[in-house]
C-alpha cells in the first residue's frame, strides 16, 4: 500500500463530500418546499375555520355564496394534502439519498485511516528491518576489523 492509493481515495472522498454537499442542498430544498406547503395548508384551515365560525346571514343569497366558498376550500384543502403527502415523500427520498451519501463519505474515511495505519505500520516494520541490518553490517565490519 502505498501513500498514492490514500491519495487517489482522499481525492474520490472530495468528490463524495462534494456530493453529499449537493444531497444536503437538495434535502433543504425539499424541506423549505414542505415547510411552504404546510404553511399554505394551514392557511387555508385557518381561512375555512373563519367562514365555519361565522354568522349566518339570513339572505339565501349570500348563503349559497358562502356554501360555495366553504366548497371550494374543502377542495383546496384536499389538493393540498395531497400536494402536502407528495412533499412529505420527497423530502424522505432526499434524506434517504443524503444518508447514502453520507455513509459512502464516513466509509471512505474510515478506509483512509484504516490505510494510514496500515502505511504507519508497515513503515515501522520497514524502518526496523533497515535498522537491524545496518546493525548487523556495523557488528560484522567491527568483526572484520577486530580480526585483521
Amino acid at each position: 500500500m502505498s501513500s498514492s492509493s490514500i491519495k487517489r481515495f482522499q481525492r474520490l472522498l472530495t468528490i463524495r463530500k462534494a456530493q453529499e454537499n449537493e444531497g444536503a442542498v437538495a434535502l433543504g430544498g425539499r424541506l423549505a418546499e414542505l415547510q411552504r406547503i404546510e404553511h399554505q395548508r394551514d392557511l387555508l384551515v385557518e381561512y375555512q375555520s373563519h367562514y365555519v365560525n361565522a354568522n349566518l346571514p339570513n339572505d339565501a343569497r349570500i348563503l349559497k355564496q358562502i356554501a360555495l366558498l366553504q366548497q371550494q376550500l374543502r377542495g383546496a384543502l384536499q389538493q393540498q394534502e395531497g400536494r402536502l403527502v407528495i412533499a412529505e415523500k420527497q423530502v424522505e427520498q432526499a434524506r434517504s439519498a443524503w444518508m447514502e451519501m453520507h455513509q459512502a463519505s464516513l466509509s471512505l474515511e474510515k478506509l483512509i485511516e484504516r490505510r494510514r495505519r496500515i502505511e504507519n505500520t508497515l513503515d515501522g516494520r520497514k524502518q526496523q528491518y533497515e535498522q537491524d541490518l545496518w546493525a548487523t553490517r556495523k557488528a560484522f565490519q567491527k568483526t572484520d576489523q577486530d580480526l585483521a
